[in-house]
């Protein structure tokens, strides 16, 4: 009698069972309260203790409105014309939120890029277009080298990598060149004066700004200072068609 062949164990089982030892080793915690999770990202607890931003805001500053507006404006964009195009953000600044923030701008926690990534993936994915210029706030060399890393560029390098949309990932062109003093504490008006000519692009890539749609990435928004400082400089200097931001969180 012929004996049957051994089952045949497929290159997918093997990643399976692998996945499965290392769940079992490594279990997954849930990024803010290390609680155990099925995958990696928040329990069902913190996911709902973040506060997300959703309509009626701003449809310019991405300011959250407390009703719904004629145009869709608030009354500091009614006045006056911002220079952005356009600015979202995904969550509200909290106590709950800086949890995510801080060990990944401050403490190498780089393992929450894929989560963060994945929170701002549905704005990105609505504010990016064919052939837009993806850009990071710079951080100047000094901070730089004392965090190893610019937490808005490893934001912007995933987001941009794993588009939809043909967009060009370019973090060397707007440059900062001036180590500007911490922002904490600051009125509007000194945020504004405290960033003033702290920028700078790169003279041998104006061209590859001429015309085009900009879209900076940031981690934080508080006052827009910093932002505004950039969209000026791009618009001004770049000759750039447009101007937007997208940021994780905002304060409020």
């Amino acid at each position: 009698m012929r004996k049957s062949p051994p089952p045949r164990i497929l290159p997918g089982s093997i990643n399976q069972l692998f996945r499965y030892g290392l769940d079992i080793l490594l279990p997954n915690g849930c990024a803010l309260c290390a609680e155990h999770v099925a995958a990696r990202g928040l329990c069902s607890d913190c996911w709902l203790g973040l506060t997300h931003i959703s309509a009626p805001f701003c449809a310019r500053c991405g300011r959250p409105l407390a009703h719904a507006l004629p145009e869709s404006l608030c009354g500091k964009c009614h006045i006056k014309d911002p220079i952005l195009t356009q600015v979202r953000s995904v969550l509200i600044y909290d106590d709950v939120s800086k949890g995510l923030i801080l060990p990944f701008k401050h403490g190498d926690r780089l393992s929450l890029t894929p989560l963060l990534v994945q929170l701002l993936r549905p704005l990105f994915d609505a504010m990016a277009s064919d052939g837009m210029i993806i850009m990071p706030v710079p951080l100047h060399k000094v901070r730089y080298f004392s965090r190893r890393y610019n937490q808005s560029a490893e934001l912007a390098r995933n987001l941009s990598a794993s588009s939809r949309h043909n967009v060009h990932f370019t973090p060397n062109i707007l440059l900062r060149h001036r180590n500007t003093r911490s922002m904490g504490g600051l009125t509007s008006k000194k945020r504004l004066q405290n960033v003033s000519g702290a920028f700078l692009l790169k003279h041998d890539s104006l061209d590859a700004l001429n015309g085009k749609n900009i879209l900076l990435i940031d981690d934080v928004l508080t006052t827009g200072a910093t932002m505004e400082s950039c969209a000026r400089l791009l618009m001004t200097r770049g000759k750039a068609a447009s101007v937007s931001a997208l940021v994780l969180l905002r304060v409020m």
